[in-house]
């Protein structure tokens, strides 16, 4: 078959506009959508610290920092500002991308001199992290840097808009925090504690409480309490427990008012910055940013996430959000999901962007996150990448951090050109999502628990890169899934087509969520729940609340516990002064010097560990919680990039389970609180990390919090799932747990163990049916029941990576073998990989593929719809057949016109009708009572009879030549190339075929057909 040629079906010539370009986001069949001059385009983007010269050419859209010191806004005192750095990387963009279109990412970050004046606005800490080596920054909350920085973001903008460069910036990405990602510094230490953010609090009390003392009082539950003697929650504040894992709301209410303003403060200063940009640029400059990630790092503490989702979405200057794929399952085989709430997005016409930052196995040694070895893995995952932003209708950036080493082969570039080409062709196609499945999420049910770290990200992203994982299982059920954050179903935005509503951490929730809720409990939808759905609400903590929601009666099991542990009375006490480690709970290679331990390693030595505890003789309780302090003494100061640490990590469970990470480069007291996993054989490390040398002493190992609930391990029901007989779960402690009881449910899981019990459940309602799965995760083949009983369409077996909407599915291969689609109705199917119709009427198709590889299909024919152009580069004449009538029809390589080879027909004068070149309408499908356009090159190298003439007709064999539509005919000019443009409305057949020939006699040439239904 032909290799077709991919056609973008918009202006080439935008960049080379006289008038500077219009850059907007706006609806686009069924989707939000980037235009530029009116014009929707793909938003592929290179993003790299500066644009490299060989990575360019396939892009039109940029996206950049600076290779040394991130992009900032060159702030270098009052008032003063220094624009050497933009102006050079600007340089570098305009002379690698001569006609690309610029989106720079300025980081907004204080510069030191700013934090030294301005102390009461730089974030503090609820845990002191010592004074050197910790990153500084302004808190979100300072509205002193909020003016100052704005005004020197505004310079900024007026300086690139006014430079040789400005007519081609078609916006900025506005970045604050840790790496731009607008999140907390040190996150560990539990911010932000600042008078900035104390002031924006106590500013938020008076709003929400109409500045009525009685109302905090009684919210708070405080008869002394008052809005100027607010204090910020302390870390013992944060921590505290009432059942389990949970603070009760009622006796809590001034945490949960801190959560609150902790995160608003955030999606303020970006409308803030926003709005600048906005106004400075009279609305000509689009505005990314990178916000409303969904949480994925179980190891820190819930203030390292971003939790003003719900308001992000709502700003109105903010075009673009952009977030990086999953950390946690990106390799081959993976399903790289998104990190945010795309549908949520779209429902606010944002445009989301995809930060496809995969490294690939071109990537040099050092690098993390590393784990293509071949560049057909890498390839696979740059077409994951495509595949989900296809599938979402959304962007993307191909992102190198090395700025020219990732992507330093050609393949890459002829593979960027292609998939570009796709994307323009997917702008032509319905771009609407088709799931069935609706995952609704509450990103603010964590402020309800106190557990020192994040139990959301656990929900969704699993403790630790081995384990089932609450997205991936998702990923891998064999339906698509769209998710919205619950602020959208109150307000009545989340559509009620979807058959199944998940709720993964819908464990706090509101009397407007409930009843937005209730709402979907009918019509035979299936509500699947997460853990402790709705236990706790503004009045406090229910299993009644609980049971009421859910439809099951329920058993409430939580730790025992006991008396709390004695603060006063440490577990262990050492201070070396023995000289030994003998009698000691410790070891290692460490040496003891006048009563301390030495640790000291060279700077090509990557990890050090100097220091253990015996587990044998400091015992630590899995699921415990516990403080650890010390002394530490710098004795060689660690250099850039390197840090001393401690943490607790477990001989059975490895490097995955460590907990209570820290680091340091100061000398002090240093103290960390963290609590044990399900494992009874942590012991404590101390390590030295890229050199330094550290003296430890006067260790006190303190039992802080009785064992929680163990995490629950459980077996599928084997009459439903006969076969299945693995053990899922077992990695997350949840507390308390809720277990359905009496009678009238289908259990579907049982905990393993002497006494189990149901996990998960199923329960016919009225109208609607309820699903309970007590612990997580809920794994693939409990998915596809529950799915395939709500009448859900399952596309695969299950497996491997899924994604669809209307014109797109996307399937990243998990295993080699063969994997099979199936569809809901017939339909084209056409395989971009291979460039291939698999059939017009499709509802089952096969593909074999290895582990790693990426299967993109268009669930349309670009034969007939513009997407492909016809060239014969292959030297076969693919869909097309040669008519009769003359001799040589078929391919030249000597009368072209254009490439190698042409379509080629010859006849005599005598001849009254030669068909040069037919289509097959197997292949190029026409549909009845629709309009079409075909366009194609032709050239004549010998003229036909006195009376005859070159032709292109459309013809029914059933109608015959009295059927026959879009006739046209020309002569000449012998060797010149003409191009011809018919359109075209098909009649009632369906077995329609374009036909090009000669009356009498000639020699044609056919070349660069293309075919497209319009509107």
């Amino acid at each position: 078959m032909t290799a077709p040629l991919l056609v973008a079906l918009v202006d080439p010539a935008l960049a080379t506009a006289k008038a500077p370009p219009r850059f907007r986001v706006g609806p686009h069949r069924g989707s939000p959508c980037l235009f530029v001059n009116d014009v929707p385009r793909f938003p592929m983007y290179l993003f790299e610290q500066e644009i490299s010269a060989a990575d360019a050419p396939p892009f039109e859209f940029f996206s950049f920092i600076e290779k040394t010191s991130f992009l900032d806004l060159g702030w270098t005192g009052p008032g003063q500002q220094d624009f050497t750095v933009i102006d050079r990387v600007m340089r570098v963009f305009a002379e690698h991308a001569p006609s690309g279109y610029a989106l720079p990412r300025l980081h907004l970050w204080a510069p030191s001199w700013w934090l030294d004046t301005h102390p009461g606005d730089v974030v503090d800490y609820a845990i002191t992290p010592g004074t050197a080596g910790i990153p500084r920054d302004a808190s979100f909350a300072s509205l002193t840097w909020r003016q100052e920085a704005g005004a020197m973001l505004r310079s900024m903008v007026r300086h690139l808009l006014d430079g040789p460069e400005g007519r081609r910036v078609m916006g900025v990405t506005i970045a604050g925090g840790l790496y731009g990602e607008w999140l907390c510094y040190n996150a560990e230490y539990l911010p932000d504690t600042s008078e900035a953010m104390r002031r924006a609090w106590i500013a938020d009390l008076r709003e929400k409480y109409g500045d009525d003392v009685t109302r905090l009082r009684s919210a708070w539950n405080d008869p002394a309490a008052t809005f100027s003697g607010a204090a910020i929650p302390t870390a013992a504040d944060r921590r505290a427990r009432s059942v389990g894992l949970f603070r009760d709301p009622a006796t809590s209410q001034r945490v949960l008012d801190y959560y609150e303003t902790y995160h608003r403060v955030t999606a303020e200063a970006i409308a803030h910055f926003a709005r600048i940009v906005k106004d400075e640029s009279g609305g000509r400059l689009l505005v990314s940013v990178l916000y409303g990630y969904s949480p994925d790092q179980g190891y820190l503490p819930q203030e390292q996430h971003h939790r003003a989702v719900a308001e992000l979405h709502r700003i109105r200057d903010v075009d673009m959000v952009t977030s990086p794929h999953s950390y946690y399952r990106r390799a081959p085989g993976d399903d790289g999901a998104f990190r945010t709430y795309t549908e949520s997005l779209a429902l606010h016409g944002k445009l989301f962007i995809d930060e496809a930052d995969d490294r690939t196995h071109l990537a040099p040694p050092g690098t993390s996150f590393v784990y293509a070895t071949t560049m057909a893995e890498s390839l696979g995952l740059v077409r994951r990448a495509f595949g989900q932003a296809v599938t979402h209708a959304c962007g993307m950036w191909y992102m190198d951090h090395s700025s020219g080493l990732w992507y330093a082969d050609p393949a890459f570039g002829a593979e960027f050109t292609r998939l570009n080409r796709w994307g323009d062709y997917s702008l032509n196609l319905p771009r609407q999502r088709v799931s069935e499945v609706a995952v609704i999420s509450v990103p603010t049910a964590e402020f309800a628990l106190a557990g020192d770290t994040d139990t959301t990200a656990k929900l969704y992203e699993g403790p630790s890169l081995t384990s089932r994982q609450g997205l991936g299982e998702l990923s891998k059920a064999g339906a698509p899934f769209d998710r919205y954050v619950i602020d959208d179903l109150v307000e009545g935005r989340v559509p009620g087509h979807y058959k199944v509503y998940v709720f993964p951490d819908a464990f706090r929730l509101d009397a407007a969520q409930r009843a937005a809720i209730a709402v979907l409990k009918s019509a035979g939808r299936t509500l699947v729940w997460g853990w402790a759905p709705g236990y706790a609400d503004r009045a406090g903590l229910s299993k009644a609340d609980v049971e009421s929601l859910t439809g099951f009666d329920l058993d409430l099991v939580t730790a025992s516990g006991g008396p709390p542990p004695d603060p006063s009375a440490p577990l262990d006490v050492e201070d070396f002064e023995s000289g030994t480690y003998n009698g000691t709970g410790y070891h290692g290679p460490g040496t003891i010097v006048s009563g301390e331990v030495h640790g000291s390693a060279p700077s090509t030595t990557d990890w050090h560990e100097f220091l253990f505890s015996k587990p044998s003789d400091i015992p630590l309780e899995a699921n415990a919680g516990y403080r650890v302090r010390f002394s530490a003494r710098t004795l060689t100061a660690p250099g850039a990039g390197a840090y001393f640490y401690f943490l607790a990590r477990t001989a059975s469970g490895g490097v995955p389970q460590d907990v209570g990470v820290h680091q340091w480069t100061d000398s002090g007291t240093k103290e960390f609180e963290f609590t044990l996993k399900n494992f009874t054989d942590y012991y404590l490390i101390w390590g030295v990390h890229n050199g330094g040398g550290v003296a430890v002493d006067d260790i006190v190992v303190t039992k802080i919090a009785n064992a929680g609930m163990p995490p629950v391990s459980y077996r599928l029901d084997p009459v439903v799932f006969p076969g299945d007989t693995a053990t899922y779960g077992g990695e997350i402690a949840l507390d308390p747990l809720f277990h359905p009881t009496g009678t009238g449910f289908t259990t579907l899981a049982r905990s393993t163990g002497p006494k189990p019990r149901p996990v998960i459940a199923g329960k016919a309602m009225n109208g609607w049916t309820s699903v309970l799965a007590s612990a997580p995760p809920l794994p693939v083949p409990v998915l596809r029941k529950v799915y395939a009983d709500a009448g859900v369409w399952l596309y695969t077996d299950g497996g491997d990576g899924l994604e669809v909407n209307a014109s797109w599915i996307s399937l990243h291969a998990a295993t080699t073998g063969t994997k099979t689609i199936r569809l809901p109705r017939p339909e084209p199917v056409y395989d971009t990989g291979a460039d291939r119709l698999v059939g017009t009427g499709v509802t089952t198709a096969q593909f074999t593929l290895n582990k790693g590889d990426t299967l993109l299909l268009t669930r349309s024919n670009p034969l007939v719809r513009g997407g492909v152009r016809f060239d014969f580069e292959t030297g076969d004449l693919g869909p097309f057949t040669q008519g009769p009538g003359g001799t040589g029809n078929g391919i030249t390589q000597t009368a072209v016109v254009s490439g190698r080879y042409s379509a080629y027909g010859t006849a005599e004068r005598n001849v009254d009708r030669c068909d040069v070149l037919c289509s097959d309408p197997a292949h190029i499908t026409l549909e009845p009572r629709t309009k079409y356009r075909v366009e194609f090159s032709a050239k004549a190298s010998a003229a036909p009879g006195p009376s005859g003439h070159f032709y292109f007709l459309v013809r029914s064999q059933d109608a015959g030549p009295a059927g026959d539509v879009g006739v046209t005919r020309w002569r000449g000019p012998l060797g010149r190339i003409v191009t011809r443009s018919v359109t075209f409305t098909t009649g009632d057949r369906t077995d329609y075929r374009l036909i090009w020939g000669m009356h009498l006699g000639g020699a044609l040439s056919i070349d660069d057909i293309t075919i497209a239904r319009r509107r």
